[in-house]
């Protein structure tokens, strides 16, 4: 085999990131064994591209409810045309990473498709793939750090480079993939006049005001959205800070409205604070390019999710697209010990990383929700060079959020033209084992928005849709806790736009009523029709009460219903509660009559689940 020949296409299908993230990372690992590698989104290759390349490693998450991702649709569609012969891919050689939450009933399905589909079309593997379960005691993490391992072995073994070059060694660091060193060059010998215009523009120097830039970025496929209200659903007392915000979605291009339905998403893109980026530039010394223009199209590639604002400094990139609040990945430690000037520090970054120290990376960085500057403060030699940025830094990705309201009620109050979408909101605030204070980004970016500010969003539509006049012909059983409240609401208004919708229970819990039972009113007045409430609030009583308590002392009522092939959807923010739920659904029934037939029955009902 010629060394011109030893390619790989590592392809990734993900919804929050940790795909991508995990197919970067096969993308460095397949380049020090001194192949030439290409990291895709799968929506971004057409299928002949696949037999391109000597190997293909597929890294897929599993979305919804046993669904592809977004940015795998189209390739998914692709796959399944039905003219595509039966042999049409046999000479690919590929294998593929799953990432699964076993706490869902479709379990990895994503990538099982993929796998399945492959070989119905001729492909076969050069390795054994994997399904990765978030609910492992190291998480994704372990598996994967393992199954690297093993890919690397099997590479070496199997693929040798042809003229014995040795692997590159890992305590080398590979030309990086995304660069600003030419910008930065630019702006260096460039003309000062530019400066006093980008002050001008509020785009230069330290802000004198802590509030993240008001700019709108050119993020394709978005919507310019108004904030109508902010409004606090939670007393000040309570221990959370809940939000229904209002936003009114204006028409888009030639007349275009929004349309939205039950377990669709609003996705929101937060920014920096301009204390947090200065922070940044001290910490790594950039002080003295900060503010320079950058000219980003002399870069060549840059990352495909990038949106940076224009004009452009490397502070308007820290305020807008950089997610230096974020919980360092392995793959961050990593690139951060290249630039340190203690040999120490740089010993303690890499072993963060590898297979034997798992746990002191769970212990350092997961389980304490440390961020990326707080690492940066500790590890005080590490100096970034600000061309990198791109190359070292995650970037920040839009936040999903559950439309709450439904039917009806996406119709604006006065005008027509807009769409109002309401979205109930946890301001995140917590305290880890370092006692110290944490704020999410997106919580703390939203907080203080007042009606009026106008931010941009993308819509996102449910993948597996429980809503529709069909759908309402069948009993709903709805479990929610917190906040997954938001798409149970929107659910239940949809149904009551068709006539004569089947009967509906809501199971929901909190801690108190008169905390955080939100939408009390609407409850009471919808109980009239035909649906029935059952809340549950653990801290009301000396004994703790929980949703999966009221619905076992409910199992007489569900198993009449069950026959019925209701919809069950869970929502919250616990995969404990998830599958407490599951299991008070279930096992009463089975227990109460012919297991075999009775899981068959379960087996045709469905599961619609929203854990977060």
């Amino acid at each position: 085999m010629a060394a011109s020949d030893r390619t790989v296409l590592v392809l990734y299908g993900s919804e929050t990131g940790n795909a991508q993230n995990t197919a970067e990372e096969l993308g460095k690992l397949c380049q020090r064994l001194h192949f030439k590698s290409r990291v895709e989104e799968l929506d971004a290759v057409d299928l002949g591209a696949l037999l391109q390349f000597q190997l293909v490693i597929f890294v897929v998450s599993t979305t919804g409810q046993g669904d592809m991702p977004h940015n795998a649709l189209h390739f998914w569609k692709k796959l399944l045309r039905k003219r595509l012969p039966p042999g049409c891919l046999a000479q690919l050689r590929y294998t593929c990473f799953g990432l699964g939450d076993s706490t869902y009933l479709k379990f990895n399905w994503a990538a099982r498709k993929l796998v399945r589909r492959l070989e119905q079309l001729g492909a076969s593997t050069f390795m054994e793939p994997c399904e990765a379960d978030e609910q492992f005691p190291e998480g994704i993490d372990g598996s994967f750090v393992r199954w690297a391992d093993d890919l690397r072995k099997h590479l070496l073994e199997q693929y040798p480079h042809p003229h014995g070059r040795q692997p590159i060694p890992e305590e080398v660091n590979l030309p990086p993939r995304w660069s600003l060193e030419p910008a930065l060059r630019n702006a260096g010998s460039g003309s000062r006049d530019a400066r006093p215009e980008l002050l001008a523009n509020g785009h230069a120097g330290p802000s004198t005001s802590n509030l993240p830039p008001s700019d709108l970025l050119p993020i394709p496929d978005s919507w310019t959205a108004t904030i109508a209200d902010n409004k606090k659903m939670t007393p000040d007392t309570h221990w959370q800070d809940v939000r229904l915000v209002s936003f009114d979605i204006a028409r888009r291009g030639a007349g275009h409205k929004l349309h939205c339905n039950p377990g669709d998403c609003l996705t929101l893109y937060p920014k920096n604070f301009p204390e947090d980026a200065q922070r940044l530039v001290a910490l790594m010394g950039w002080e003295s390019v900060a503010d320079q223009p950058l000219d980003l199209s002399l870069c060549g590639p840059l990352p495909p999710a990038l949106y940076a604002p224009s004009p452009c400094t490397l502070r308007g990139l820290l305020l807008h697209n950089i997610d230096f609040t974020a919980v360092p990945r392995r793959s961050f430690l990593k690139s951060i010990s290249y630039f340190s000037s203690d040999q120490d520090h740089r010993e303690r970054l890499l072993e963060f990383t590898t297979t034997e120290f798992i746990d002191e990376y769970f212990d350092y960085a997961t389980r304490s929700r440390r961020s990326i500057i707080e690492v940066l403060e500790e590890f005080s030699s590490v100096r970034v060079p600000p061309g990198r940025l791109l190359d070292v830094f995650p970037l920040i990705r839009g936040r999903d959020f559950s439309i709450a309201n439904g039917g009806a009620k996406l119709i604006h109050p006065t005008r027509e033209d807009m769409t109002r979408v309401e979205l109930l909101v946890a301001m995140v605030k917590y305290r880890t084992i370092l006692r110290k204070p944490r704020q999410g980004l997106c919580s703390r970016y939203l907080a203080d928005l007042p009606a009026g500010t106008v931010i941009r969003v993308s819509h996102k539509s449910v993948l597996s849709p429980i809503h529709g006049p069909a759908n309402a012909q069948r009993p709903l059983i709805a479990m929610a806790t917190g906040t997954g409240i938001a798409p149970v609401r929107c659910l239940i208004h949809e149904r009551l736009t068709h006539p004569s919708p089947a009967p509906a229970l809501l199971f929901f819990g909190n801690r108190n009523r008169a905390a955080d039972f939100f939408f009390t009113e609407e409850w009471e007045a919808l109980a009239r029709d035909r649906l029935l409430v059952f809340p549950a609030f653990s801290r009301d009583q000396r004994e703790k009460i929980y949703v999966q308590d009221l619905i076992r002392r409910e199992s007489p009522r569900l198993a009449d219903l069950i026959p019925q092939l209701p919809i069950f959807a869970v929502c919250g923010g616990s995969t404990k509660m998830a599958d407490a739920c599951k299991n008070a659904v279930f096992d009463p029934f089975v227990e109460a009559g012919d297991e075999q037939e009775r899981k068959k029955t379960l087996d045709a009902v469905t599961w619609w689940q929203e854990i977060w």
